[in-house]
């Protein structure tokens, strides 16, 4: 009993130190275990550095089985055991190089995969960069894009002629420098939004005068922050100086008609008078017809040298503090006989306790008896006209004038503000005007910094809304 626990023990002495020995020769041979780049498998020759490694082992193993086993057989058994761990440790060796080799090839390839991507889509980008490039060179207007610092980031060869600078000088440089303009000056420094403007620049070699139209638009990030600005730049000098020319010949001829329809007026009120003799009822009625007509030539002639003012900017405000709403009431109140005939209706509706505007009343109650003119024009018997007055969220005055009419056609609509355009000829032959009304009322409104617009639907009716910013 007691020899076979002696043996127990020591078998269970040698495993352990196999096993710890085992462990050693593992971290030995892990330390010094190459990865091999082409994968080979291992030749099972040995550098001098393993030979002295196994030689240590062997002497390790052997002097530790000699404490439990006749030396006679512990060199065997030495051998045996070595050659056992030898083997395992090999195998475990190689299947790890084996596995970080993998892994390895995965990261590569991956990577791989990485930039090939990267690579595309870089090329991508390039190939967008210079097709856009291409579209901004051959664009007719100029095209200027400068940064939050008034910097010029991008300008295509139409800008540099309007400009008369060179885009390589430019570019990373002010849009200022050599420009003394100040209309130029306040684009670059604009930081509202959309915004036109015309800029007046002058030629440096010649000294002749240019004048350009500037539609810029602000630049903002993904944060809401303004980062640059775009201007889009058109000559429009040809036509500035064309419309001058027009407006001067209009000016010029409404201004001599004015003289003759005044001596012709003259006459025919006396004549309907009986100062010239006695005139039957056939020509009292001719008599009437020519009256009538005169008076529509001379409203005409009365719009075309308003309006001919109102454009060259000839027309100076005089501004002074009033209630809109009772400019709404006189107004009403000069055209209810008119509306009396055609038994219209008209309402208004005023917001109480509304601020006092720094208007012209003059030329605010022009454009309130154009409005609301028209409406009584286009709307048929027994209709409505509604006059409307609020203080809107901007803090300005809004007026509307909505009528239960014949309505605008849909092409009409951004049409009615154009010189001499009739929206009415399209919907009913009866109705004339000067074509203007609507012109003058745009003019007047935007000349004290409102805005003016339509709205309707063929049919349902109009509705005219203009604002007035509040002092």
């Amino acid at each position: 009993m007691q020899t076979s626990v002696i043996i127990l023990y020591v078998i269970t002495a040698i495993v352990s130190v196999v096993f710890a020995l085992f462990l050693f020769k593992l971290a030995k041979m892990s330390s010094h275990a190459p990865v091999k780049e082409d994968r080979a498998p291992t030749s099972g020759k040995y550098t001098q550095a393993d030979s002295t490694t196994d030689s240590s082992f062997n002497n390790l193993i052997l002097k530790e089985v000699g404490k439990f086993v006749d030396p006679r057989h512990s060199s065997e058994i030495t051998t045996r055991l070595s050659h056992v761990v030898n083997e395992e440790v090999t195998k475990k060796v190689e299947g790890k190089t084996l596995e970080i080799v993998k892994k390895f090839d995965k990261v590569i390839e991956e990577k791989t995969k990485e930039q090939e991507i990267a690579w595309e889509k870089y090329e991508k980008v390039i190939h967008e960069k210079k097709r856009t490039e291409a579209v901004i060179r051959s664009i007719a207007e100029g095209l200027v894009v400068v940064d939050d610092q008034g910097k010029v980031i991008m300008m295509n060869p139409a800008a540099e002629k309007l400009l008369g600078a060179n885009r390589q000088e430019k570019v990373g440089r002010s849009l200022l420098d050599g420009i003394k303009e100040e209309q130029m000056v306040s684009l670059v420094h604009e930081k509202r939004g959309k915004k036109d403007r015309e800029i007046e620049l002058v030629s440096q070699q010649d000294e002749t005068k240019k004048v350009l139209r500037a539609s810029s638009a602000v630049i903002e990030d993904e944060y809401g922050q303004t980062v640059g600005m775009v201007s889009v730049l058109s000559d429009i000098t040809k036509q500035k100086n064309l419309d001058a020319m027009k407006t001067g010949f209009v000016a010029n001829v409404t201004h001599e008609l004015r003289t003759p329809l005044v001596a012709i007026d003259k006459s025919l009120q006396m004549v309907l008078k009986g100062e010239a003799g006695q005139v039957s009822a056939t020509q009292q009625q001719f008599l009437v017809i020519a009256e009538r007509n005169l008076k529509r030539l001379s409203l005409l002639i009365d719009d075309l040298l308003d309006f001919s003012k109102l454009e060259s900017g000839k027309v100076q405000l005089k501004r002074e503090a009033a209630s809109i709403g009772v400019l709404i009431q006189n107004a009403m109140e000069e055209l209810q006989s008119w509306a009396d005939t055609k038994s219209l209706h008209l309402e208004r509706e005023i917001q109480e306790n509304l601020p006092q505007v720094e208007i012209d009343t003059g030329r605010i109650n022009q454009v309130l008896g154009n409005l609301i003119g028209n409406a009584i024009k286009f709307t048929p018997k027994e209709g409505w006209i509604t006059v409307n007055a609020k203080l809107n969220a901007q803090n300005q005055i809004e007026v509307s004038i909505e009528d239960t009419g014949v309505g605008i056609l849909p092409e009409d609509l951004t049409k009615v503000f154009d010189k001499f355009y009739q929206a009415g000829e399209r919907v009913s032959t009866d109705i004339g005007g000067t074509g203007l009304g609507l012109s003058i009322a745009k003019e007047i409104v935007e000349l004290h910094g409102g805005r003016i617009w339509a709205e309707s639907q063929k049919g349902q009716g109009t509705k005219f809304t203009f604002t007035l910013p509040v002092k």
